[in-house]
């Protein structure tokens, strides 16, 4: 991929270049926290020569993933926001980890290939977990830097905590600001943005660290103003690896579990006219790579953690993506922005799909996609009115395939057809497919939303997105035997277990309107009541199954989602507080229907979904602040038939935990030193939608601790996490062509440490 390459010399020769300006700078010169080594650093009190690490104090924090920018205290809508600061100050090595250690949100681990997220009980892939029928979309999605990931590199792509501003994460509907893919929630992501000074400036950051299980990470970054008051550059890298705590005895590896993870960024802002300057534009570039081994064991292998499939079980992920956030002052109340972003993404995947010694099978995905959007809004900002209007295109095009093979032998012994033994001890060949379903997604939308300030104390918001999708599949299939007996079995078996080699093109068009209307009464200084309705969209689509020959129909699915918020600060506790309790509809679900080999994606399922978050963050002391969070989701199917005719309506919605609680302190005891112990709590649930007690996923706790000492530029860390050695699976099921019961297995006690430094 020369593109890929040549972007890659491109960042890390201005990543030196901006670390060579660094380096010819005194440390004083810097201004203090724009890379800080310590995120808690603050100015030298006055009878001490060495900074004194602080807390963070009750900041204002701005949420910028909805079309209007609000103080997170004036937001109806869930959100729950870390500073890159916080991320930092915790045992969080990547923005998965600061999912998971949010109330009511969590990841989904996948064994084939579509690993995603969840958010108040909804998965990325919906209820069914509908892989192929549903490649259209995805019911959440991720934005890093105003490019949305495309879902190739969902779960898949590296995201770094390392040199983060914010992180913010909507739990409910956020369909009216993100569009599509968004109707259970968003994690927006925004790395650290350049500023230009007014001298020639430059400063850099760095961290060195290892621990156990082979863990490794090398992480700098570097700003400089190369032009006072007009242009400024940053960069940011991060390499991380371990081996994982997985042995595969079969493959002879220790290191089955392997993580390789490297992510490097630039940003850069220009202002042509400097300071005062109408027009801002912000560049974004980033190429990051992450491939990782399996945690997935079968059932009776559980606590002593090997694994016995003698194919390969991973995937690679290589994803670029490139920005451009342009804004234009037009007079005091007017602003025009254009957020231009493109993509590119490669996931390659292998599954041993018997998951044992023998070889019964083996699949290789691959998913590429590639795409552009453009969003232009014209907002407004008055004395009582604030709005935004705008339009939005997006042009996506994915290249997914598949090959394969299944033994013979292992299909006839594995299903009892072995009448004469003798016979399956004579090697039969191997049944070969391959598979493909590219797709083209087209979509375009108009969107506005207004606050008016009714009265000094009332706010009311109203919103509306109309969207108009245009995408279209082809369906591939290629079936043949290896042998002249496998060559037979599939002639004998096309068009009624097997599909017909055939391509077949579907298409769709479908249209739909999402409305958003919220209330804010200040009830008192700083403290904000909410009520929001707001709704969400999975796209539809057609489809076509191989075997059976059907074509089908289904639209798209719909989150409905009324929401109560009490949110504010109180000053004189030195404390913030966020309260939403929520109750949203799941209508016309995506599940797969039919019988058999006769099976279709339809919109015959129903959910419903109740809870809410409790977030604060009190500072007690001087010297000790208390964060913590609980969430409550309720979530149970109103409507759901299986493709085995199970009735399972009222079985909770898999991977929804009842509850999820975490608490830290930070503490600093001595001027520099900063202990912040946390611990994570997660409810039980069920893997699936069957709601098989074996592939119960039992509830637990995880114990971390953050110790770090700063010395001037200088700080040495260490991060423990599990020290409990808390076992817990994040997954289970019987998914594979043997029907071994299998989980995907939470990490053991890890142990690291190491340095960082700023000059």
């Amino acid at each position: 991929m020369p593109l890929a390459l040549s972007t890659r010399g491109l960042l890390t020769a201005v990543a030196l270049l901006a670390a060579t300006a660094a380096s010819a700078q005194n440390a004083e010169d810097a201004p203090l926290g724009t890379i800080p080594v310590e995120p808690l650093r603050t100015d030298a009190t006055p009878d001490a020569e060495e900074p004194r690490a602080a807390p963070v104090g009750l900041e204002t924090i701005v949420v910028t993933g909805e079309l209007i920018a609000r103080d997170a205290d004036q937001t109806t809508s869930s959100v729950a926001v870390h500073t890159g600061a916080e991320i930092e100050r915790s045992t969080a090595l990547d923005v998965y980890d600061v999912i998971r250690a949010t109330p009511n949100a969590g990841l989904e681990d996948s064994d084939y290939g579509f690993g995603g997220m969840t958010l108040r009980g909804i998965g990325s892939y919906g209820a069914s977990g509908a892989g192929a029928y549903a490649s259209y979309g995805t019911t959440n999605v991720v934005v890093i830097d105003g490019v949305g990931l495309p879902r190739s590199a969902l779960s898949y792509a590296d995201l770094s905590a390392f040199d983060l501003d914010t992180v913010e994460i909507f739990r409910g509907p956020q369909s009216t600001s993100q569009g599509r893919n968004a109707m259970g929630g968003a994690v927006v992501i925004n790395s650290i943005a350049p500023e230009p000074l007014p001298a020639f400036t430059g400063q850099v950051r760095g961290r060195i660290a290892g621990g156990d299980d082979g863990h490794r990470q090398y992480a700098g970054a570097a700003e400089a103003t190369l032009w006072p008051d007009v242009l400024a550059l940053r960069g940011t890298y991060d390499d991380r690896s371990d081996d994982g705590d997985i042995t595969n005895t079969t493959r002879n590896e220790d290191d089955a579990a392997r993580r390789d993870s490297r992510s490097l960024r630039l940003r850069a802002r220009l202002r042509p006219g400097g300071t005062d300057s109408p027009y801002d534009v912000l560049f974004g570039v980033a190429d990051v790579e992450h491939s990782r081994g399996s945690t997935y064991v079968q059932l009776e292998h559980e606590h002593n953690r090997v694994a016995r499939n003698d194919q390969p079980q991973d995937f690679d992920n290589r994803s670029q993506l490139y920005s451009i956030d342009q804004r234009l002052q037009l007079g005091d109340a007017w602003t025009l922005r254009a957020v231009s972003a493109w993509f590119r993404s490669g996931t390659l995947s292998r599954f041993d799909t018997d998951y044992d010694e023998r070889n019964g099978g083996a699949t290789v995905q691959r998913e590429d996609s590639d795409g552009f959007s453009q969003e232009l809004r014209l907002n407004y900002t008055g004395e009582r009115v604030r709005g935004t209007v705008g339009a939005y295109f997006y042009d996506e095009s994915n290249q997914d395939r598949s090959d394969g093979y299944l033994d013979l032998n292992f299909v006839l012994g594995f299903t009892g057809l072995c009448a004469v033994q003798v016979v399956c001890t004579v090697p039969l060949g191997n049944i070969v497919f391959e598979s493909g379903l590219p797709s083209d997604v087209k979509d375009m939308a108009v969107f506005g939303e207004l606050d008016w300030d009714a009265t000094d104390r009332l706010t009311l918001t109203a919103g509306l997105r109309a969207d108009r999708e245009e995408n279209r599949r082809v369906f591939e299939t290629a079936y043949a035997g290896d042998s002249l007996t496998a060559n037979l079995l599939v002639a004998a078996l096309r068009g009624s277990v097997l599909p017909a080699d055939a391509e077949v093109p579907v298409s769709r068009e479908f249209s739909e309107v999402l409305p958003k209307f919220a209330a804010r009464y200040a009830l008192f200084d700083h403290w904000y009541l909410g009520a929001a309705y707001a709704e969400g969209y999975r796209p539809g689509g057609d489809g076509y199954n191989q075997v059976s020959g059907r074509y089908f129909s289904f639209d798209s699915e719909r989150t409905r989602n009324t929401e109560l918020s009490l949110k504010g600060t109180h000053t004189p506790w030195r404390l913030q507080a966020a309260l939403n309790l929520f109750h949203t509809r799941w209508d016309d679900m995506q599940v797969q229907g039919g019988e058999g080999i006769d099976n279709y994606m339809e919109n015959a399922g129903r959910a419903t979904i109740r809870g809410g978050e409790l977030e604060l963050r009190w500072r007690a002391l001087d010297a000790l602040q208390i964060v913590g969070g609980f969430g409550l989701t309720r979530g149970r199917f109103d409507a759901y038939i299986s493709t085995q005719g199970e009735d399972f309506a009222g079985n909770r919605l898999p991977k929804a935990p009842t509850y999820t609680g975490v608490l830290a302190l930070e503490w600093m005891p001595l001027p520099g030193l900063l202990i912040r112990p946390d611990v994570l709590w997660i409810g039980a649930t069920p893997a699936n939608a069957d709601n098989n007690p074996v592939h119960e996923l039992s509830g637990y706790r995880l114990l971390n601790l953050a110790v770090r000492w700063q010395s001037g530029n200088w700080s040495l860390f260490f991060a423990g996490t599990n020290l409990a050695d808390e076992h817990y699976r994040k997954d289970a099921n019987n998914f594979g062509s043997a029907g071994y019961d299998v989980v995907s297995l939470g990490e053991r006690r890890r142990l690291s440490g190491g340095i960082e430094f700023a000059f």
